[in-house]
């Protein structure tokens, strides 16, 4: 049953602030009773301010950053956060297709108990091995050099924070997303063999969309977030914006969506098959291109 707005469950906004509190008081090496102290607020107000559990009073923010040391560009990004209308409603800007420096995702990734993603594009960002990574940021425009590095370490450590939490991860894949040829056959087939090895983890749910479920209201991947605490929460990708919805029509909306999905998309099992069957076949044409670079560049092969 789907969670309902009251005053036990925090917003995404404030989650958001509750986090980057709490990383600004630790870098200043302050443990939260000492901010109690400091602040003269109950160490339980502390808490819950870091834990997005309670609602901010107006200045609480800029008076926790400014005793907690941060800097004046955090002060006024976070008070320029803070000011926002906690309306149910919270866009974020990034760069193309990367969305994973946001705080917000970040909080979502590695403190959500279930994770729902649904991707008509790409593999799902949870899903995607380091060159496949690197490829998919090429094709948004990001160019080789230090930047895109530290964005695919980003990604991957992403990977690896969502992996500590207990799950589930449910993940729908478009056919057409798996059969595209635009990547290098090799990334291709790593990719592959990385999303059937990931199916057989517990609570690693992955559905294969048939190409014939074309949902034309959905064109960019979407992503439901929940906890027991918090409000359920739907991250819709653009290509250079994210959009965050907590709203009660917003989530049935997206929920139905993904219930008419569940009902098309293949099971885990019958998913598994056809990862084995297209990794067969990926290997039959990459010893094709063995052969054929064989016979045609004989001096490229390896030696023995």
């Amino acid at each position: 049953m789907k969670a309902k707005k009251t005053q036990q469950l925090s917003t995404a906004k404030q989650r958001e602030l509750g986090v980057e509190l709490r990383r600004i008081r630790m870098r200043a090496g302050y443990l939260a009773t000492d901010m109690s102290r400091v602040l003269g607020w109950p160490a339980s107000t502390i808490s819950r301010l870091e834990s997005g559990l309670r609602n901010y009073q107006a200045g609480d923010v800029a008076i926790y950053l400014a005793r907690a040391k941060a800097t004046p560009h955090e002060l006024n990004d976070l008070v320029a956060l803070d000011r926002l209308p906690d309306n149910g409603y919270q866009v974020r800007s990034h760069p193309a297709g990367f969305p994973d420096d946001l705080p917000l995702i970040k909080v979502l990734d590695s403190g959500s108990q279930s994770i729902t993603t649904y991707n008509p594009v790409e593999i799902p960002r949870q899903l995607q091995i380091e060159p496949y990574i690197r490829e998919a940021l090429a094709r948004n425009g990001h160019a080789d050099g230090p930047a895109l590095d530290t964005a695919v370490r980003t990604r991957l450590a992403s990977q690896a924070a969502s992996l500590r939490t207990p799950g589930p991860f449910t993940f729908y894949l478009h056919e057409p997303t798996l059969l595209a040829r635009h990547e290098d056959p090799v990334v291709k087939h790593e990719q592959i063999l990385h999303l059937l090895i990931t199916s057989s983890l517990p609570h690693h749910h992955i559905h294969l969309v048939p190409d014939h479920l074309a949902l034309a209201s959905l064109q960019t991947g979407f992503t439901l977030y929940r906890h027991d605490q918090h409000l359920p929460l739907v991250h819709h990708q653009q290509p250079t914006t994210s959009l965050f919805l907590e709203n009660d029509d917003d989530v049935d909306f997206y929920e139905g969506q993904l219930e008419r999905i569940a009902r098309e998309a293949l099971t885990c099992e019958q998913t598994r098959g056809w990862l084995m069957s297209h990794l067969a076949e990926l290997e039959l044409e990459l010893d094709h291109r063995h052969r054929q670079l064989s016979i045609s560049h004989p001096d490229r092969l390896p030696q023995s």
